[in-house]
């Protein structure tokens, strides 16, 4: 339009504003389409309903405790600061949401769910857990399309706990006038699930652009997509498009969990879905992924035009967002405005990649958009520790949901039943949850996390926990070649679970949130080599310079074993492992020796395996002659099925009835300390169960303090726990540089 018919058609006062734009260097059309986009980021909430004791992080990367954080009603909160500075902000999250608690596994979800559909999420993405309960709850619960398969058997103890009825009308947050909604999903015939036994649906968007059916489904969906692949958003003038990709571990877990349904790694779908939301209007375009920091570094290094990753899985949390592009990742520093060198970064297309850590912080990403590129950004991973006060109307219906699992007025508490795989009625079959989440059953005198990728004072305790309590089984000596007891246990290197403090009072819900999953204490006997060999895999999983060969987890805990291991020189064909040492009581591990190891089993996992170890024999199982009472008798019992465990559909029991769980033994081995108390000097990380040391040179030396996790520069942020390029020798790429 010439400026006359401007002046004709709008008058004298828009050709002042056209002039001062003028001045400004800026025409009205480009005016125009300048915008902003909020994002609020919460993602790997893994069941926390309520506040717990955490280890923050200031803006600088340094540390400190809270006696209090998280919880659901202290995300609201900040949830509803941030959508009072922009109403049209929009709400992501990601990965495991309902997993990681007692009151989670205990209702498959359901507890989480009641909550989290009073969020108002804008649209979410699955982790690896949310499989953890089967195909036919996830599919039940985050599906919209596609077979609604009937609730197992076993699975209906669970889902019958918690219902719609069960959710309180409050105003505001579950009344008609808030738009809340809440749904028990039946299969649709002819196999429908009986009325009251279905799960709370989500009622929000779930994408996921890697997760297919597959058998034993019917042919005719093989292939066919599980969830959308996309969500299309409009805010405040721009066009927005929000992918998800899932977590691609799940095969490799349990085979329960993925029954019918295939995996991808995501990067094979991402080339034609960009082109398909771009085709449809997209001027942001937002992957939020459960691959972890690693992978979802190395895809935004790969793919130009996505503009925001939002990552999840590896529990970091950015202070400063990352701005990668091609070969360079660049940490932005906290609370500062961007520099002259990162602005051009963002101008020359780099992606903007964050992550959060479980309900400790909401991040917030505010964009400046222009003509669809984003040109400038703040970021603020927002703690949510004891200066947030909580939500009153989220409080509220987080009581709701733990009022079961406390104990009421006259000291009783309602018992709960966890079937796993193949479990069916009758009553008293399956893990026993009887006792009160908050009762205190052991103290501390040092943190207990994980919070090492390696060697974890937490994890120590734990596999000493399931070695001193198996070992002390008279059994397990008279399975022949078992005389000598039980030789080692190890811990699961899971990333989740609640922090104690020094000196604070472990309960037994803390316990849960160490084992929100309800495998069964197993045995077997393993060679040597089958030990070494998985050990050196697991650190592969850990620290492989191909990001896409992570597994994601950190490193096992280690009961009387330890290891020597090399992360800055090896592996190399010339040395083979990265495992240089393993001494297994005192002595050099004899690869050709057979050794007892005790510790957990999933359920629907193979019938040789011990904590991620295949290949052992004369596999047992540990049970309790009491399911209700954690301190009775310990017998050895064979597995109930040892063949056809899994046949399409159908899932046999493995474990007895009453099978030992991990909490379980955790509670008879603080009973068994002195004063019930966990010690530094017992299980502190400081000895040496776990050493790196450099194999180059003479002796295997200790590598410095500053190096023990393999490659110090390999990482953008020196605040995260895991360096996300791995660890290795620089030949085989990974590190980064400017």
């Amino acid at each position: 339009m010439v400026m006359h018919d401007f002046v004709k058609k709008a008058g004298s006062g828009a050709l002042a504003s056209a002039l001062s734009l003028t001045l400004l260097g800026l025409s009205t059309a480009q005016a125009s389409m300048d915008s902003s986009v909020t994002l609020i980021e919460m993602g790997d909430l893994h069941g926390t309903l309520v506040p717990h004791a955490a280890i923050m992080k200031n803006p600088d990367g340094s540390e400190y405790e809270a006696a209090s954080a998280g919880g659901l009603a202290r995300l609201k909160t900040v949830v509803n600061e941030i959508r009072a500075d922009d109403p049209e902000a929009v709400l992501l999250s990601t990965g495991d949401m309902t997993h990681g608690s007692a009151e989670t596994m205990f209702t498959v979800g359901d507890a989480m769910m009641v909550p989290m559909n009073a969020f108002g999420i804008d649209v979410y993405t699955p982790g690896n857990w949310d499989f953890g309960y089967g195909g036919a709850v996830f599919r039940n619960r985050f599906t919209n399309f596609g077979p609604k398969p009937t609730i197992p058997g076993n699975l209906r103890t669970m889902t019958s706990y918690i219902g719609c009825d069960d959710v309180p009308v409050i105003d505001g947050l579950t009344d008609a006038a808030s738009g809340y909604t809440c749904e028990e999903v039946t299969a649709t015939a002819p196999f429908p699930t009986p009325e009251g036994m279905g799960v709370i649906k989500a009622n929000f968007p779930a994408v996921a652009a890697n997760l297919y059916n597959a058998a034993p489904l019917p042919p005719a969906l093989h292939g066919k997509p599980v969830l959308p692949a996309f969500k299309m958003l409009e805010r405040n003038g721009t066009t927005i498009a929000v992918i998800g990709i899932t977590a691609s571990i799940v095969p490799q877990q349990a085979d329960t969990f993925n029954i019918g349904l295939r995996f991808t790694q995501g990067v094979e779908e991402l080339p034609g879905l960009i082109e398909q939301v771009k085709n449809l209007g997209a001027e942001l375009i937002v992957v939020q992924s459960e691959l972890g920091l690693s992978q979802n570094i190395k895809i935004a290094q790969n793919f130009k035009d996505i503009d925001v990753m939002y990552s999840a899985h590896t529990h970091e949390v950015t202070l400063g967002a990352l701005l990668v592009r091609k070969n360079k990742v660049v940490r932005t520093t906290p609370g500062a405005s961007l520099s002259h060198r990162e602005r051009r970064l963002l101008r020359k297309g780099a992606a903007i990649v964050v992550e959060t850590n479980r309900d400790m912080y909401v991040g917030r990403l505010d964009l400046d958009m222009d003509d669809g590129r984003v040109t400038n950004f703040s970021w603020e991973a927002i703690p949510v520790d004891e200066s947030v006060a909580e939500d009153p109307a989220m409080a509220e219906l987080v009581a709701a949901m733990e009022e079961d699992f406390i104990a009421g007025e006259d000291g009783d508490v309602i018992r709960h039943t966890f079937r796993p795989g193949g479990f069916m009625p009758p009553a008293l079959k399956g893990l026993q949850l009887v006792d009160d989440l908050d009762t205190v059953v052991g103290y501390t005198d040092t943190l207990l996390l994980r919070h090492h990728v390696l060697e974890d004072t937490l994890n120590n305790f734990i596999a000493d926990a399931i070695l001193a309590v198996s070992d002390g089984v008279a059994d397990v000596r008279n399975v022949p070649g078992w005389e000598n007891g039980v030789d080692i246990s190890m811990a699961n290197g899971f990333r989740f679970g609640n922090a104690v403090l020094p000196g604070g009072e472990i309960t037994l819900r803390d316990l849960y949130t160490w084992f929100p999953i309800a495998p069964a204490v197993n045995i077997a006997d393993f060679s040597g080599q089958s030990i070494q060999n998985s050990l050196n895999t697991i650190l592969g999983a850990v620290f492989d310079r191909n990001v896409f060969m992570q597994r994601g987890g950190w490193y096992l805990g280690l009961a009387n074993i330890e290891q020597k291991i090399d992360l800055k020189n090896r592996p190399f064909s010339s040395s083979g492992s990265r495992v240089v040492e393993t001494m297994i009581g005192g002595q050099p591990l004899d690869l050709g020796k057979r050794y007892v190891f005790a510790s957990c089993y999933g359920h629907g996992n193979p019938l040789d395996d011990v904590c991620r170890t295949g290949g052992g024999a004369n596999h047992k199982f540990f049970q309790l002659a009491d399911p209700d009472d954690y301190t009775s008798a310990i017998t050895l019992a064979d597995p109930v099925n040892s063949e056809g465990v899994i046949v399409g559909p159908v899932v046999k029991q493995v474990a007895p009835d009453n099978f030992l769980h991990p909490v379980h033994a955790l509670r008879r081995y603080l009973d068994s300390l002195p004063n019930n108390t966990v010690t530094e000097a017992q299980f502190g990380a400081g000895q040496g169960r776990v050493v790196t040391v450099d194999s180059k040179n003479p002796g295997n030396l200790p590598q410095p303090e500053s190096e023990q996790i393999g490659q110090p520069d390999n990482t953008p942020d020196p605040t995260f726990v895991q360096p996300p390029f791995g660890a290795g020798p620089e030949f085989f790429s990974g590190v980064i540089h400017d």
